[in-house]
């Protein structure tokens, strides 16, 4: 990496981080409003990539609908927010029959994509820290909860890309990421695991040890998965990042990309395999 692109990346890393941990720490309406961030951004970058496939997605309507499906996880049961999707996807298929745009079949596929992904993915994280509300814990625990998991997936990134840079020789998936080995993979994968097992020494003793070792496998497999995912995306439209919204980064795609994975197996995991919920 270039000294240039890794000052901007630390530049913002250096807001972006205390900003994401108070948003962790507080919880509530302030999580929901940086999911909603992440989500809408996520959501403008989806559609920006279809649309050099060609597709004319329906992009404000898509973006509110999104937005509102955030809300959802905060004020709504699980079944109510499926039930608010399924009321989205009726919306956008009455208004494409009226658009008179070509590739209809392609601009609702897209725009529905973009409200299962990212959307129905990553405000999982405010479910996760709502979570201790039904599992009779304390509301912090919450904020640790999330902390370990994006803690995890983070360090596995790491990890993975120090460790495939230093050892790499096999290639992991080339038609789709082709700098990524399973040597990078490993790395990443050990090191989810390591990251459970420090917080399980000092914040989460209450969780069996195996329940978060399995919490870091989750991380350590899914989220790679997920980070593949969007490379996927990338690499079919032609881009080597997403946007270049956040200097350093790239997109909010490139970013959280992990996340969308890892987070949603994470609180399943979590309510019905470890609090039984």
């Amino acid at each position: 990496m270039e000294l240039k692109e890794l000052g901007k990346r630390v530049l913002v890393a250096s807001w972006g981080i205390p900003l994401i941990l108070g948003a962790l720490w507080y919880g509530k309406l302030l999580l929901v409003a940086i999911v909603a961030i992440v989500v809408g951004f996520g959501q403008y970058e989806y559609y920006q990539l279809s649309r050099k496939k060609g597709a004319q997605p329906l992009l404000w309507p898509g973006i509110m609908g999104g937005f509102l499906i955030v809300i959802g996880f905060y004020f709504l049961k699980e079944s109510e927010i499926f039930a608010e999707l399924l009321v989205f996807i009726l919306i956008i298929l009455h208004i494409e029959l009226f658009r008179n745009k070509p590739n209809p079949l392609l601009n609702q596929a897209t725009t529905i994509g973009g409200l299962i992904y990212p959307t129905l993915f990553f405000p999982f994280l405010i479910a996760i820290r709502e979570l201790p509300q039904m599992a009779n814990q304390p509301y912090q625990m919450g904020a640790y909860w999330l902390l370990a998991i994006i803690a995890t997936t983070w360090v596995c990134d790491t990890a993975a890309y120090f460790g495939g840079s230093a050892m790499g020789r096999h290639k992991l998936f080339q038609r789709v990421s082709p700098n990524k080995t399973w040597e990078g993979a490993t790395f990443g994968f050990i090191f989810s695991l390591a990251t459970m097992f420090v917080f399980h020494f000092f914040w989460l003793d209450k969780i069996a040890i195996h329940h978060l070792l399995v919490m870091g496998a989750v991380c350590g497999i899914f989220g790679q998965i997920g980070d593949l995912a969007e490379s996927l995306l990338k690499r079919d439209a032609g881009e080597k990042d997403s946007s270049h919204i956040l200097p350093g980064h790239g997109g909010f795609l490139d970013r959280f990309d992990s996340l969308f994975f890892s987070a949603p197996i994470s609180y399943f995991y979590l309510k019905y395999i470890v609090f039984n919920i």
